[in-house]
């Protein structure tokens, strides 16, 4: 099975930042999943220490 996920930065009710990964269900259905530090370090890792990159696999 394979799924859309994107990594997203957000801005919560209170003004902070947070990172989240956006995983796509299906068209009309998404799960926010949020990252601990250790998970986000192993996702710059992946993609070169380069948090900005918009989606992965």
């Amino acid at each position: 099975m394979q799924v859309k996920a994107v990594l997203c930065e957000k801005v919560s009710k209170k003004g902070n930042t947070y990172t989240c990964v956006e995983v796509y269900i299906t068209d009309s259905i998404k799960k926010l999943v949020f990252l601990t530090d250790a998970e986000k370090e192993l996702l710059k890792l992946y993609n070169n220490n380069d948090l900005d990159t918009p989606s992965f696999r």
